[in-house]
């Protein structure tokens, strides 16, 4: 799965970053924002945040991201993109 989160700068110019798919201890999925330096988790909340200034999430597997996020299946925000 590829998955990356856009959001706009001031002057509205396009930014990507990568996301990534990792694993709690229990098995339940979550999302990473993957940094130069480390990654942090990607919190639900966040993406609410974020969404609402006009952010979106790129993905291969919307179905995974809305997992991991805990969203209703064709939730806002998450857009479907080939490989």
């Amino acid at each position: 799965m590829k998955a990356r989160l856009i959001v706009f700068n001031k002057k509205g110019e396009k930014k990507a970053h990568h996301l990534s798919l990792h694993h709690k201890i229990s098995g339940a999925p979550e999302l990473k924002l993957v940094m130069a330096t480390n990654t942090e988790y990607f919190e639900p909340w966040l993406f609410y945040f974020l969404r609402e200034h006009g952010a979106f999430i790129e993905t291969t597997d919307p179905a995974v991201v809305e997992e991991a996020l805990n969203l209703p299946k064709g939730d806002e925000g998450i857009v479907k993109v080939k490989g």
